[in-house]
């Protein structure tokens, strides 16, 4: 993007956007600034009168801060919480990060969803929501109406699981820590997990956190997975080194740096939140580039798709949690 006045001011208006997203997160941690930051460029390009004088800067964002903010996921990489979920819990949380993401995509290609919907559904049910989607479709060519459409269903889902889920396990008299090690496998984003546990109890809340995060050390593979079996029309076939991109590279080595290095906890935080304010950033490009009606030509297949698979994930992920005994 060339720095002119005029990229400038657009530019503005998305960091106040992205801003104001946050400002509602404040207020209702369920709801997600990343998938907030979303709607809201999609409301102003079909609503605001975003014109096309602000499509580099709209590009700009969707493209190159979306990037360097999936190299900045690497802040919220806990290697420490992952070894201390347990031999058990870690066999759990590798078989329902797994099975989630492979059936479903399976199963939602089957049903008639193109393959990057698939994936993008997939990812965000098995793993981190909004935050995986926006970092799947930074390492391939997709249409930007199909990440729209996967982060509000996900967003749908994991706001439906923060009512339901805590209801579900009261009824099924749930120990509090096997209700919080549901609600961090089947509920999506962070702050949906933390409200969800957090109407539990302390424990459940813990519980909820651990297996979380220990889902999320797992976007590091399952992004490295996706990237070798790419399969993009009229590419070559490349080794992984070569097809992988940089800011990929950047993930990982960020992650391993993070992890290695003792940094004061003031300078994580910070890194977690300038990776989330810079998806938010993405999130919001990409919804400066769709149209209401390119999101309705895909029909409510998808939704009626993100629905059941809410409904079977949940119960195979309580299933797995209590086959191990978690």
């Amino acid at each position: 993007m060339k720095l002119t006045a005029n990229n400038l001011k657009y530019f503005s208006i998305i960091c106040t956007g992205v801003a104001l997203a946050y400002l509602v997160n404040k207020f209702e941690g369920a709801i997600s600034p990343l998938f907030f930051s979303m709607v809201m460029g999609l409301i102003l390009v079909n609503f605001g009168g975003w014109g096309k004088n602000g499509k580099e800067a709209a590009t700009f964002a969707a493209r190159k801060c979306l990037r360097l903010g999936v190299v900045f996921l690497g802040f919220q990489i806990s290697i420490e919480k992952f070894v201390e979920v347990g031999p058990r819990g870690l066999i759990a949380v590798a078989i329902i990060v797994s099975g989630v993401f492979l059936g479903l995509r399976f199963a939602a290609q089957r049903a008639g969803l193109s393959e990057s919907l698939s994936t993008f559904i997939a990812g965000g049910f098995a793993v981190c929501g909004a935050t995986a989607i926006a970092a799947i479709s930074s390492t391939r060519k997709s249409e930007e109406r199909e990440v729209s459409y996967a982060v509000a269903l996900v967003a749908l889902c994991g706001t439906l699981s923060v009512f339901v889920i805590p209801t579900l396990a009261t009824a099924f008299s749930l120990s509090d820590s096997t209700a919080g090690a549901w609600i961090g496998a089947a509920v999506h984003d962070v702050g949906q997990v933390i409200a969800a546990a957090s109407l539990m109890s302390p424990e459940a809340l813990d519980s909820a956190v651990i297996v979380k995060l220990t889902r999320v050390v797992l976007l590091i593979p399952l992004i490295l997975f996706l990237t070798a079996t790419s399969k993009e029309k009229g590419s070559e076939k490349k080794s992984l080194r070569t097809a992988t991109p940089t800011f990929v590279i950047g993930f990982v080595i960020c992650a391993l740096l993070v992890n290695a290095v003792a940094l004061p906890e003031s300078t994580m935080t910070a890194g977690k939140e300038l990776s989330k304010i810079l998806l938010s950033i993405g999130l919001f490009g990409m919804g400066l580039g769709v149209k209401w009606a390119s999101i309705k030509a895909l029909g409510s297949r998808p939704l009626l798709v993100g629905l059941t698979a809410w409904v079977v994930c949940g119960v195979f992920a309580l299933g797995v949690i209590k086959a191990v005994g978690l």
